[in-house]
């Protein structure tokens, strides 16, 4: 990240006023930064280090803070950071999304009970098509379950 743009999220940082009391508590927040700028994965992490101390003023808070770097496909991070804190991460130049990381609960595991489907039975007569009604309004898959820290 240059200068310049270092400069102008610590002056965001400042002219903010002092945290609330609402704002004491921190959650996980996802940060992306959209194409990666540079082709070495340190230095795709180092940059958001940086663009961390410049919200935090520390780097020493800025690392404690960080839970995971997307280096390889694309750049972003996860942090745990402030409403505040993400609300001065969103008008940095370098960042196109600032979310809060929403934990979902997976329905089952056991997609065959889940569907209706008796998987015991031999192949040749299960008549699997007909009791799925040949795949009618059924969407098939992969969820990703992402990031799922446990504080």
């Amino acid at each position: 990240m240059d200068m310049r743009r270092a400069f102008a999220c610590t002056l965001l940082l400042a002219a903010m006023s002092p945290l609330s009391a609402s704002d004491a508590s921190s959650k996980l927040y996802i940060v992306y930064m959209g194409e990666k700028k540079h082709d070495d994965p340190s230095m795709v992490t180092a940059s958001h280090h940086d663009i961390l101390t410049s919200v935090f003023g520390s780097k020493d808070e800025a690392m404690k803070s960080i839970v995971y770097s997307y280096r390889h496909g694309f750049s972003g991070f996860a942090a745990m950071l402030t409403e505040s804190q993400a609300a001065t991460l969103v008008e940095c130049s370098d960042v196109l999304s600032v979310r809060p990381n929403i934990y979902h609960e997976s329905h089952t595991t056991r997609s065959w009970d889940f569907l209706g489907l008796d998987y015991d039975q031999p192949p040749a007569d299960s008549g699997l098509l007909q009791k799925a009604k040949y795949g009618e309004d059924v969407i098939i898959g992969v969820i990703d379950s992402g990031l799922q820290p446990h504080f």
